[in-house]
């Protein structure tokens, strides 16, 4: 329940209609909106929501938050109506006001690469010792993030988010939101350069986290990422370091490769060890799960407790995960999105897994590269020119790169979904192994079900 006295404190808006003063939730979308909820219209770049103010109050009876540049939308309509300088901005801040009443403690984490599969994991521990609330899927932008805030009941003594962003200043933005208690980088990698630029400015992005943590909070560190690495000492707050290749506060070692079926590993700190089994696949997601852990147990998580949690963990959604096909081939179905790293891991993961068959990548373009895209694709040609992959079948513009990079003898190029997969499908057999993995743009989940 949210009172009217309480959404004009938080936003700093006025009220020149007064209905409703008690709203039963906040929402963001005409379609789905309640009885009685506010509703906030959100400005984007091909949408505005005070085209549907009208929609909304028709079918919540409740009240609507409106830009002051919006008064024309809320002429006539019924209902209580809030006027505010920026709806975006006065949804993160309900979500802030929300924040500051609830007492359990906020964890956010983002990063390049890793973020979703590293809350999931964290969340699995935590909720072996605590009661925990996490941002569902990828929910992780300026608007994702604030609703999960907002969705929050009880008092959880656990809240985790991932923080997501595309353009610079939006990690702050969120980090103000949640005001975390603790946070991470899981690493710094070419990803959204269309926005933020270049990699120095991925990384300024992204360190906002670390200067937006609560006074007295702790930071949580890539020993063995080059960029984060340095900067660590510029935040005032206790820095917790992790890594597998550098020395760390908390280090992980394989103990034992058990192929298809994951590894055995040992996660150790001053007087803590766990040892358990992942079944994961690839060193990007040993990562996700060292993270994780270290996390766990400054928080109190017991030993027993995240190896039993880690042991039960599986691929999450559309991030390596292996598939059985009917015919007898795996596709490793890594389709939720592609940046230059993300690829580069996929494929040494791909390489380093027992083929029985021979092994097959489907690769669509990486999105949102800027000026840096050529050099990127042609790179993943190179790598893909010195790996063991019988056949390379691409898909979209920004592939074309890669593909002159290999050649015909190498690879295939393809502007549609339909005559990739029946290209790839004619040479496929039971024991082959099929990587599908690109830009979301593309599809290529289109692609998992029709080899499936």
């Amino acid at each position: 329940m949210w009172r009217l006295e309480d959404v004009v404190k938080a936003t700093g808006g006025t009220v020149p209609q007064k209905g409703k003063e008690v709203f039963t939730g906040i929402s963001t979308d005409s379609r789905t909106i309640r009885e009685g909820e506010l509703f906030i219209p959100i400005v984007g770049p091909n949408f505005d929501g005070h085209s549907f103010i009208g929609e909304a109050l028709k079918r919540s009876g409740g009240g609507t938050l409106s830009d002051i540049g919006h008064s024309g939308s809320i002429a006539g309509s019924p209902g209580t109506v809030i006027i505010v300088k920026d709806t975006g901005a006065a949804l993160l801040d309900l979500a802030r006001f929300k924040r500051d009443g609830l007492s359990g403690r906020f964890i956010a984490i983002t990063g390049s690469n890793g973020k979703t599969t590293t809350k999931e994991a964290l969340a699995g521990m935590m909720k072996k010792r605590y009661t925990v609330h996490f941002n569902e899927k990828n929910l992780n932008n300026l608007i994702g993030v604030p609703m999960s805030i907002l969705s929050i009941t009880g008092n959880p003594e656990i809240c985790i988010f991932e923080l997501g962003t595309n353009m610079p200043g939006e990690i702050k933005k969120l980090a103000l939101a949640t005001d975390p208690d603790m946070s991470l980088i899981t690493n710094i990698n070419p990803s959204h350069l269309a926005g933020l630029g270049t990699i120095e400015g991925i990384l300024e992005e992204k360190l906002d986290i670390f200067f937006n943590t609560r006074e007295g909070g702790e930071v949580f560190v890539n020993a063995d990422d080059p960029l984060i690495l340095p900067r660590y000492r510029d935040f005032r707050h206790r820095a917790v370091t992790f890594g597998i290749d550098n020395d760390a506060a908390w280090h992980l070692h394989v103990d034992e490769n058990l192929g298809w079926e994951g590894s055995r590993i040992s996660i150790t700190s001053a007087g803590t060890a766990i040892r358990t089994k992942t079944a994961l696949l690839g060193k990007h997601n040993l990562y996700n799960l060292l993270a994780a852990a270290s996390m766990a147990s400054s928080m109190g998580v017991e030993e027993a407790l995240i190896a039993s949690a880690i042991e039960e963990f599986t691929s999450y959604d559309k991030r390596f995960q292996p598939i059985k096909a009917k015919k007898g081939y795996v596709i490793i179905d890594d389709t939720y999105n592609a940046n230059p790293s993300s690829m580069y891991w996929a494929i040494q993961t791909l390489l380093n897994l027992p083929a029985q068959g021979k092994r097959v990548a489907i690769l669509g373009g990486m999105k949102e590269l800027g000026e840096d895209s050529s050099r990127y694709h042609r790179q993943l040609g190179s790598t893909l020119k010195a790996a063991d992959i019988a056949l390379i079948a691409l898909i979209g513009e920004e592939a074309r790169e890669t593909y002159e990079e290999l050649g015909p003898a190498r690879a295939a190029l393809f502007d549609d979904r339909k005559r990739l997969v029946e290209h790839v499908a004619a040479s496929l057999s039971a024991g082959d192994t099929v990587l599908v993995k690109g830009s979301r743009a593309f599809k290529m989940e289109e692609i998992v079900e029709a080899l499936k």
